[in-house]
C-alpha cells in the first residue's frame, strides 16, 4: 500500500496542480493516467476511473527489437501458453507446434491480449497477468476458463505482418 501511495504522490507532483479541480478532486478525466505506472520492465495497465481490479499487467522476459511495434490493425503471429492462476495450463500453441495468428486491436483476442501485446516489439517474450475483466469475466469459458479466473500468459511475438523476428 505504501508503495502505491509513494507512486500516486510522484505522479501527482510531476503533474502539478492542474491534476486536480478546484475541489480538491482528481478528474476523471486524470484517472486513467494516474493508474498506468511503468516500474523497468513491468508495465500495469489498469482501467480508468480507479478500479484497481481490471488490468493487464506486462512483464518482459527477453527484450525484442525494441523498434518494431504492431499497430491496431496488424496481422500478428503469436506462441503462448496460458494458465490459470493456480498454474493450471488451459492452452498452448508451443504445444500444438502451431503459432497463433490474429489481428491485434480489433476484438478478435481478450482485451487482456489487445492491450498488452501492442505494447510489446518484434521478438519480445512476455508474461501477461490478466485480470478477469480483460480475460473472459464473470462468465469465463467453460469448461476451460471457471469464472472470474485471472489468466497468465507466456506469449512470444514471432511476426507482425510479413515481418518475421
Amino acid at each position: 500500500k505504501m508503495q502505491r501511495i509513494l507512486i500516486l504522490a510522484a505522479l501527482l507532483l510531476a503533474t502539478g496542480a492542474s491534476a486536480f479541480s478546484g475541489s480538491g478532486v482528481i478528474p476523471a478525466s486524470r484517472l486513467g493516467a494516474l493508474h498506468l505506472a511503468q516500474r523497468g520492465t513491468r508495465t500495469r495497465l489498469r482501467g480508468g476511473g480507479g478500479d484497481t481490479k481490471m488490468g493487464v499487467e506486462v512483464t518482459t522476459e527477453r527484450p525484442g527489437d525494441g523498434t518494431t511495434y504492431p499497430k491496431k490493425g496488424d496481422m500478428l503471429t503469436m506462441h503462448y501458453h496460458g494458465t490459470l492462476a493456480d498454474g493450471s495450463k488451459f492452452d498452448s500453441s508451443y504445444d500444438r507446434g502451431s503459432p497463433f495468428k490474429f489481428q491485434i486491436g480489433v476484438g478478435q483476442v481478450i482485451k487482456g491480449w489487445d492491450e498488452g501485446v501492442i505494447k510489446m516489439s518484434l521478438g519480445e517474450k512476455a508474461r501477461l497477468n490478466i485480470t478477469p475483466d480483460y480475460g473472459y469475466g464473470e462468465r469465463g469459458f467453460p469448461p476451460v476458463i471457471p469464472p472470474s479466473s485471472e489468466l497468465i500468459f507466456d506469449v512470444e511475438l514471432l511476426g507482425i505482418n510479413q515481418q518475421m523476428a
